[in-house]
């Protein structure tokens, strides 16, 4: 695996960057549109961006958790000190779920695998309304979606699948996934008014 800036802050003099890293699915890679599109929002909102690629050799079949857990330390410590962090995770990367909890880092959760065990059990009391998690109603590793009131908010996307694509209708695909970027950027927005406490 390897990371590199998407995009670099915005900030100057003694302000601290905001940082988001980009973590990749098993075969979408962070030039796929939903984390492509993340990735601008975030930059053109003043974000350091810095986005994970997989290399040839990379096996997260053996343990997933900690491949993805180390995809993110690896993003992470090629940034900036931040005085905000951010996630942006697809598929199996949202594996990084249970590590971005215990570190206190809010998330952007893109068709998250809520049918894995230890995500499943972080849910609970794990999350605040700064964590965004986005599924389809057809993605059978959705789970169905929602959770605890305390879990995050969470965004379903009718009639999509895994890629958040309505199958067979572009149209419908981009109209969509035009409603997932304005959650995400309202829950970016939201972040810079909310007090920098999950570092």
């Amino acid at each position: 695996m390897e990371s590199f800036t998407w995009a670099k802050a915005t900030t100057t003099g003694q302000e601290r960057a905001k940082v988001a890293v980009l973590l990749p699915g098993s075969g979408y890679p962070v030039e796929g549109p939903v984390l492509f599109w993340s990735g601008e929002i975030l930059a053109a909102l003043g974000w350091h961006v810095q986005a994970v690629r997989w290399t040839p050799g990379d096996a997260p079949s053996e343990d997933p958790h900690s491949f993805v857990t180390q995809a993110a330390e690896l993003a992470f410590a090629a940034t900036p000190q931040a005085a905000q962090r951010l996630i942006v995770a697809k598929s199996l990367s949202t594996l990084s779920i249970p590590w971005a909890d215990a570190a206190q880092i809010p998330g952007i959760w893109l068709t998250p695998l809520l049918t894995d065990g230890l995500v499943r059990a972080t849910l609970p009391g794990g999350f605040s309304k700064d964590d965004l998690f986005i599924g389809g109603s057809e993605d059978r590793l959705w789970d169905g979606g929602g959770g605890p009131d305390d879990a995050g908010t969470f965004f379903e996307v009718p009639g999509a699948d895994h890629s958040l694509q309505i199958p067979n209708d572009w149209r419908a695909s981009q109209r969509a996934q035009a409603e997932v970027f304005a959650r995400i950027e309202e829950i970016v927005v939201g972040l810079a008014k909310s007090p920098a406490r999950r570092l």
